[in-house]
């Protein structure tokens, strides 16, 4: 394996921190429409994954996974991830009632859509 440049532990979490912020603003800007609740980031030594949490996961997905491929790229070219390193998977929130971020974002559209 590749040794990584050491790095202090307090730039390591305000990178995470910001590009968790960074993660969930593009998300929430992109898959509000959908029900976008929320995001969790897992980092394993072979790949990254993004476990993006939403209350209508079909519109996530997109038609035969075409969506979820897009983000994948746009996710991977913005963060500079290297090729096939980070994976996105879609789930669904079961309980709409007790999620703020669901609640919050299907009321926004009820609103602006009249």
């Amino acid at each position: 394996m590749a040794q990584q440049a050491q790095i202090s532990k307090k730039r390591k979490f305000v990178a995470d921190g910001v590009f968790n912020a960074e993660l969930n603003e593009f998300l929430g800007r992109t898959l509000g429409e959908d029900g976008y609740a929320g995001v969790e980031v897992r980092v394993t030594p072979i790949r990254t994954e993004i476990i993006i949490r939403a209350t209508r996961t079909r519109e996530v997905l997109g038609e035969k996974g075409r969506r979820i491929r897009e983000l994948t790229a746009l996710v991977q070219k913005r963060f500079g991830f290297p090729e096939n390193s980070v994976e996105l998977f879609a789930e669904r929130v079961e309980n709409r009632a007790s999620c703020a971020m669901a609640q919050c974002e299907s009321l926004r559209y009820k609103l602006l859509g009249g």
